[in-house]
């Protein structure tokens, strides 16, 4: 009975780490696949407040909007939108001239503008701008240049499954975080301590999805306590939680 007593005691004192932290010793199954479109989780409502404020048109640019579908760069009449937020802060929507009407332009702009006011502030004040493309692709993002690029269809399909509050967070999670974060000693320390990912999709791109995957999880049960169910919770502070402080850190 001591002999066992030692042994788990030193199973428990090897799982922590020089903050205290537990890491499990052997990784589990990932909880789910992916963050947003498998898991029927509303991290973010659409009744949630949102610092947003006004939209105005600017008019028509010539702007950098790549497009995954494509190597065309540049887009010479682009519709410009400037979206303000209650701190000062404007974050530009490009739309693409393919739209073909400044008023079609807006209404994709119009469905983007309190996502965008429900970011976290300061990635809200980091966050460059937006480029919006008629068509049908998923969305992606630019860490360096500090915006992400959204398709119109996929944005009506997002927002008929409640999910395009999380697709802008995730994308804005990459496109203002990423390249502060992802390559970090003390993020990567968090990963190896931990040894587990929340999602397939974070396990199988431990470099470039993990912290957007987890950080949805982590702001939910920061910002909305209580919002995800009590075994989401448990298993994130049981499995992850060196990750947890790392990315409370950020913000809180």
């Amino acid at each position: 009975m001591i002999r066992r007593l030692i042994i788990l005691l030193l199973i428990v004192g090897c799982a922590k780490d020089s903050n205290n932290s537990i890491a499990s010793p052997t990784p589990l199954p990932p909880l789910f696949e992916n963050s947003i479109v498998s898991t029927e989780i509303d991290f973010i409502r659409e009744s949630d407040p949102d610092a947003f404020i006004s939209i105005t048109y600017t008019g028509e640019d010539e702007k950098e909007m790549p497009d995954r579908r494509n190597d065309i760069l540049y887009d010479t009449n682009t519709y410009v939108f400037e979206a303000s937020s209650s701190n000062g802060k404007i974050v530009e929507i490009w739309a693409h001239s393919s739209f073909g009407d400044e008023n079609i332009a807006q209404e994709f702009a119009d469905k983007l503008t309190s996502r965008l006011g429900k970011l976290p502030e300061f990635m809200r004040d980091k966050l460059s701008h937006v480029v919006i493309h008629k068509g049908d692709a998923t969305a992606f993002s630019d860490h360096l240049g500090h915006f992400f690029v959204l398709y119109s269809d996929n944005m009506n399909t997002r927002i008929i499954n409640n999910d395009l509050e999380e697709t802008v967070f995730h994308e804005s999670v990459h496109a203002t975080l990423d390249a502060d974060h992802r390559e970090q000693q003390g993020w990567i320390n968090a990963q190896k301590r931990d040894n587990n990912f929340i999602t397939e999709y974070a396990q199988d791109n431990p470099e470039t999805e993990d912290l957007a995957e987890s950080a949805i999880f982590i702001y939910t049960m920061l910002k909305y306590p209580a919002r995800l169910s009590e075994d989401v919770e448990d298993w994130v502070n049981t499995h992850i939680p060196n990750r947890f402080e790392y990315v409370r850190s950020m913000f809180e």
